[in-house]
């Protein structure tokens, strides 16, 4: 083997990239490095005038910022080997700063109304025409509250998300999910709905609900949605899709009587069953309207494919609310035909809310004398934060992946808190991110949070002057926008599930169906809890599995992998011997009497258990491919050497840590020498307090090291895999 360059040429060439005016210009490389692969110094093949420094060895830290991490040992000869280099300040911009948490300073600025007012103005108008009669429905009908309540909770959706939030085209608004289960908990709190309002109670509920998503934001919790696969998801999603289409079955068919408190299976059950019922003309105009609605989307998703870009500007949901607006009070459907209308809006719709006063503003959500309300209401308030940020995290991921947006979990947290917050000053229903309603927005021709901007203006139009003119809105009609958002939200699902199928991902496709299942046939409540646990099981069963390798040492090189693995790579430049390793290099040695062991990952309490399993296992075989009910074919007092590959151990715990002290000096008690190689730095200091450094350093005072030990580490711990072998070989007779 060649011999070690020196570190202190190695530092000074470093340096002298470092130094003002001698970075190196090649692009995409952290220090620019000359072609070729010779020495430091130049020499060998390809060296000269005019080429520049040779790529240095690997040992050579790569960037400013990774020596810069070297300070932390506070080693005496990385301080003077480092003293003079010059570390680059980094320059630091404070609008972009600021900008990244207030992204409307980054948006608005920039924004063309040349380019992108038409279709965020068109997609505005289009979610605000089914929104404003939906949201209200939402409050009314679910969650028992004033229909106004519903608006403000879609307004400020609409603002302050546009500020904060991170996904330009999401709309924010009120959930189905929420509003049933304040709904709900208002007719189960017994004395308490006596002594305050259907709004103070909201005010209190969405107050609480703003509290966990700030809290969760502020102390970086976001990293949980990454718990929740794409078939966790989608199963939900799938499910949520299904139950919005069979709810409205009622509505949409003109059935009058349908019982309440069904089950969703029960309601598809029950309309078959009743189809006698259906009112014929509300089911025609339900069914025509539908048909035309679809078409239209079909049309202009095949003109935009075809490259007529201004197609996606049709707004079939604003023609669809106008035109079964304008035709119901030119036909007089309601008082002729008998079709149910949404009535006077202002007042809750048909059969109006007159006797719920319309809420004082602002309102104290923070009282003491609510602080009974919060204990009682927070298991709803909880199962809604989930079920809300549920649905967000639908959302942000299927419109982050598919527009390249930059998500950050936890600013969306921030963003979705600080909009609660104003809504329970509102006395509102929570506000949350919603995937079907987005797509709709997106298909509409919103491309910024501007269509969320003016969705909200329009809304605060209709509410001083328009509600008026939707008196003659069929109701069935108001049902078809809840259906068209289902269809849309459903579309997804079968691509995933033929892609799951044909890479043979029926894992995945198992966790669909079953929280889809849980989801449908019991409750959105079920499937969120079951979603839920099936993900940190999962996490946990991966977590707590260990990847330890055993490692042999590729013929006629200085290279080592993994024994128990089928190698295929070209080592060309080592000109294996044997023709049939040219091109596929399959043998690995096992060197005698020593032991190669690699922990690829950080360890902790969780997989350090496992850890241990899996050493015994190399003890008693040799391998990781044998079952452990096999007879033992290997016994430990063959081993003399053990070398420990720490490469990918960056971060260790102290769990972890006390059962590694624990292994080492079972196997030092044992008469077996035991070495490191290739700490990462960031563990040294861990491993130093817990003595295993000394321990091991002990072991070693018999052996010479003439190799040089890792930085501050002592003669047990090497840079390579390679250095602590030869060290090895002196000892042993291999």
């Amino acid at each position: 083997m060649p011999d070690q360059p020196d570190l202190t040429v190695q530092f000074s060439e470093t340096s002298k990239l470092l130094q003002p005016g001698n970075q190196p210009s090649r692009p995409g490389s952290s220090l620019g490095y000359g072609t070729g692969n010779g020495n430091i110094s130049g020499s060998g093949p390809g060296s000269g005038s005019g080429q520049g420094l040779r790529r240095p060895p690997l040992f050579t830290v790569p960037s400013s910022s990774s020596i810069k991490s070297l300070k932390s040992l506070n080693d005496p000869m990385v301080d003077r080997l480092t003293d003079d280099i010059i570390f680059p300040e980094p320059v630091f911009n404070r609008f972009s700063y600021i900008s990244y948490y207030l992204p409307v300073l980054r948006w608005l600025p920039n924004y063309s109304f040349k380019e992108s007012f038409t279709g965020d103005f068109l997609a505005g108008v289009s979610i605000a025409s089914f929104q404003i009669p939906l949201v209200m429905s939402f409050a009314t009908s679910l969650a028992h509250l004033p229909p106004i309540t519903g608006l403000y909770s879609m307004i400020t959706g609409a603002f302050i998300y546009s500020l904060l939030g991170s996904v330009p085209v999401l709309i924010v608004g009120p959930a189905p999910s929420s509003a049933l289960l304040y709904g709900q908990l208002m007719t189960n709190l017994g004395k308490d709905s006596k002594i305050f309002s259907s709004v103070e109670i909201a005010s209190a509920m969405t107050a609480s609900v703003a509290a966990i998503l700030l809290a969760a934001g502020i102390f970086r919790f976001g990293f949980l949605d990454n718990v929740l696969s794409r078939a966790l998801l989608k199963g939900f999603l799938g499910a949520m899709g299904l139950i919005m289409i069979i709810s409205e079955l009622g509505p949409e068919s003109g059935m009058e009587n349908t019982p309440k408190g069904l089950s969703t299976a029960e309601k598809l059950l029950y309309a078959i069953k009743n189809y006698d019922q259906a009112h014929g003309l509300t089911l025609k105009i339900s069914v025509i309207t539908l048909g035309l609605v679809m078409i239209i989307r079909i049309v202009k998703l095949k003109l935009v494919a075809r490259g007529y870009k201004r197609a996606i500007y049709i707004p079939e949901l604003l023609l669809m609310v106008s035109v079964a607006t304008i035709l119901s009070w030119k036909f007089e459907w309601h008082s002729k035909g008998g079709v149910s209308i949404v009535g006077d809006l202002k007042s809750g719709g048909k059969g109006g809310l007159n006797e719920i006063p319309s809420p004082k503003l602002p309102i104290n959500p923070l009282e003491w004398r609510k602080l009974s309300l919060f204990k009682k209401t927070f298991s709803t308030v909880f199962l809604c934060t989930i079920l809300g940020y549920f649905d967000s995290v639908i959302a942000k991921k299927n419109l982050g992946s598919r527009f390249n947006y930059n998500v950050s979990a936890n600013r969306e947290l921030v963003a979705l808190g600080a909009t609660n917050i104003v809504v329970s000053i509102l006395g509102g229903i929570p506000a949350f991110g919603a995937l079907g309603r987005s797509k709709i927005n997106v298909m509409a021709g919103a491309t910024t949070p501007m269509a969320a901007v003016l969705m909200g203006a329009m809304t605060i139009l209709a509410v001083l002057y328009l509600l008026p003119f939707l008196f003659y809105l069929p109701e069935c009609v108001l049902a078809l926008s809840t259906t068209i958002i289902g269809i849309t939200v459903l579309e997804e699902v079968p691509t995933d599930l033929k892609f799951f199928w044909s890479i043979g991902g029926y894992d995945e496709i198992f966790i669909f169906m079953i929280v889809f299942l849980a989801t449908f046939f019991w409750s959105a409540e079920a499937g969120v809890t079951l979603g839920v646990g099936i993900a940190v099981i999962r996490i946990i069963k991966k977590s707590s599995k260990s990847r330890i390798q055993i490692l042999g040492r590729i013929p006629n090189s200085t290279i080592f992998r993994n024994a128990d693995e089928l190698i295929e790579e070209s080592f060309s430049s080592f000109k294996p011997s044997s023709d049939k390793l040219s091109s596929l290099i399959s043998e690995i040695e096992d060197i005698e009497g020593v032991l190669i062991i690699k922990v690829p990952e950080p360890l902790n309490f969780a997989n350090v258990g496992d850890l241990q399993n899996r050493l015994s296992r190399i003890e008693k075989y040799g391998s990781l491919l044998i079952h452990p009910s096999q007879p033992q074919t290997r016994d430990i007092a063959n081993v003399q050497f053990i070398i420990i590959d720490c490469k990918g151990m960056s971060a260790i715990d102290s769990s972890a840590t006390q059962v590694l002290y624990e292994i080492v000096k079972r196997y030092i008690s044992e008469g077996i020498s035991i070495c490191f190689c290739r700490v990462p730095i960031d563990i040294r200091a861990t491993l130093s307090k817990s003595g295993l450094t000394k321990l091991v350093n002990d072991n070693f005072k018999h052996r010479d090291n003439p190799f040089g030990s890792a930085v501050g580490m002592g003669n047990g711990f090497f840079r390579s895999i390679d250095e602590a072998l030869k060290a090895g070989e002196k000892h042993l007779d291999v």
